[in-house]
């Protein structure tokens, strides 16, 4: 009886029909989320990085004591979203990637192996990542270190230059005090206090430079404070260091959009936009204040928040056009390995990025704890289960269904 309502269902398309439509449904659900998750968190990130240069003036967080207490909000802050993502990546992503990656295997998609591959590319994202910060390190200590040699070589002829100039004055000025006092005039003094006056400015800058170019001790600050040149140039090396660090957290943010876009479900596409969201904004918020500190430019720092913020939505829409695109069986795989990479990158972030730096003891541990089971509590109340759908052919789709079920 079964086979003849199956058959008869196959020829009227009755069955297919609704299956059909269901899944155009899902799908468009899946692309509505993810585009509205998009805006969002691009609109979201430009606020975080831009409200802190009104706050800066309200409460004036260059000044030391301020700066001290508006850390630690900050680091408190990051931790509870590096807390959120540790949350995410063990309970969500991991189970969700390696079940995949089962599925794949058994419809011998993906060869069978000794060891686990979800882990596995976890960990090579995590190199990944890894590398590309160890790369920009080397680049920017170069560059410095360039920057600081032709420092050095300019202030080396402009202290000769200084000395040179300060005897020439002296002996000017020696003479004219002779003549002066031979005509009995009363203005030598005014003149020798003026001259003397930059005559000390002048020493004062050949012997700091002079030391620091010769002991070759790296104290920019005297640099910064002495000679207006090597204080512009200061100001651009910071900008270009400003400039890779940005690029270099856009790397990570761009995985983690791609995490995001490549969900097969509306409800993982907001669980995982609320992981990465409490960690980006957070993030964006500190780039804003971290410009701040270095005095850029409000030009050149909208720039470099607009930069960060682009990149998550950029790495969704990646993520939607590799599990949206097509159905192929490599799109299929090619989709799970850079969800696997993606947990690597979220590793990084994790535990290099966030409690690796500006630890504040049981204030970072708390936060990090409270940021791990809201997410878990999230996961909890909303009985999520893992859905495999990236692309993945009907009977993965019906098989979620049916596990969904049978977990409630």
């Amino acid at each position: 009886m079964e086979v003849n309502t199956s058959t008869v269902e196959n020829l009227l398309g009755i069955g297919r029909a609704d299956d059909d439509h269901d899944h155009e449904e899902d799908e468009g659900d899946i692309v509505a989320a993810k585009a509205t998750a998009m805006v969002v968190l691009f609109a979201v990130s430009m606020i975080c990085g831009i409200v802190p240069f009104k706050l800066a003036k309200w409460f004036k967080w260059t000044d030391s004591a301020s700066d001290a207490k508006a850390s630690l909000v900050v680091s408190i802050l990051l931790s509870f979203g590096g807390g959120a993502l540790l949350c995410t990546t063990f309970q969500h992503l991991i189970p969700e990637i390696n079940e995949a990656i089962h599925d794949l295997t058994q419809q011998g998609l993906m060869p069978e192996l000794s060891f686990s591959l979800g882990e596995f590319l976890m960990c090579a994202g995590f190199f990944i990542i890894y590398l590309v910060e160890e790369l920009v390190h080397v680049y920017l200590h170069r560059h410095e270190r360039k920057m600081h040699e032709a420092k050095m070589n300019e202030l080396e002829v402009a202290g000769g230059a200084i000395m040179r100039g300060t005897h020439a004055r002296e002996s000017i000025i020696m003479r004219k005090k002779n003549t002066e006092n031979r005509n009995g005039s009363i203005s030598t003094a005014d003149l020798i206090s003026n001259d003397m006056e930059n005559q000390k400015r002048g020493i004062s800058v050949a012997s700091n430079n002079m030391s620091v170019a010769h002991s070759g001790h790296p104290h920019d600050h005297h640099v910064h404070h002495h000679i207006p040149p090597t204080e512009t140039d200061g100001k651009i090396v910071s900008s270009i260091r400003g400039l890779l660090i940005v690029l270099a957290l856009s790397v990570h943010e761009l995985f983690e959009g791609l995490a995001v876009g490549l969900e097969g479900s509306a409800a993982t596409v907001w669980y995982m936009f609320g992981a990465v969201a409490a960690h980006k904004y957070v993030i964006a918020f500190c780039v804003g204040v971290e410009l701040i500190v270095a005095r850029t430019k409000f030009w050149l720092a909208v720039a470099y928040i607009f930069t960060y913020s682009v990149v998550s939505p950029l790495g969704m829409a990646i993520g939607i056009l590799l599990s949206n695109g097509s159905s192929s069986d490599d799109t299929q795989v090619v989709s799970v390995v850079l969800q696997g990479l993606a947990s690597g990158t979220l590793l990084y972030v994790i535990f290099f990025e966030v409690l690796s730096k500006d630890r504040s003891g049981l204030w970072q541990y708390l936060a990090v704890f409270c940021g791990f089971f809201f997410m878990f509590g999230i996961k909890f109340l909303t009985g999520h289960s893992h859905s495999h759908s990236h692309g993945l052919t009907g009977d993965d789709h019906d098989h979620d269904h049916d596990h969904n079920h049978d977990h409630h």
